[in-house]
């Protein structure tokens, strides 16, 4: 009898349902326009378009994290949004507190597309070495 573990494999499952319900529930409010969101792209200097180009890309991401062999490419797309959401406090002059949410999904999401990382390259590719 060999053990086995589920350990590991409940908390991937538990992380990705975590950061589907933040960013299906942030998508969403996108997708409403909700005024909170509608201030903040405006104050960040951000056409309303883009309020629903995030948005998409927030959904999309969180699609990818449930399709086989697509976890880290979701990760990756939803550690990029938060770079972008980071970035954007920070060059409104926000303070750094606010800036933390989207560091703290940046380090979830970025850690899970690393654990996944299998996903976009093959476990067997090497790059050549000259």
């Amino acid at each position: 009898m060999t053990p086995t573990s589920t350990g590991p494999r409940f908390g991937g499952l538990l992380l990705r349902g975590l950061l589907t319900a933040v960013f299906v529930a942030a998508a969403g409010m996108k997708f409403a326009a909700v005024p909170f969101e509608v201030a903040g792209f405006a104050r960040f200097g951000y056409p309303l378009w883009f309020m629903y180009a995030v948005g998409a890309a927030q959904a999309l991401g969180a699609i990818l994290l449930w399709g086989r062999a697509t976890v880290a490419h979701g990760a990756l797309l939803l550690a990029v949004v938060m770079v972008g959401a980071a970035v954007s406090h920070l060059r409104a002059g926000d303070p750094v507190t606010m800036a933390v949410p989207a560091l703290v999904l940046l380090g979830l999401t970025g850690g899970l597309a690393y654990a996944r990382r299998g996903e976009i390259v093959p476990t067997g590719f090497r790059a050549s070495r000259a």
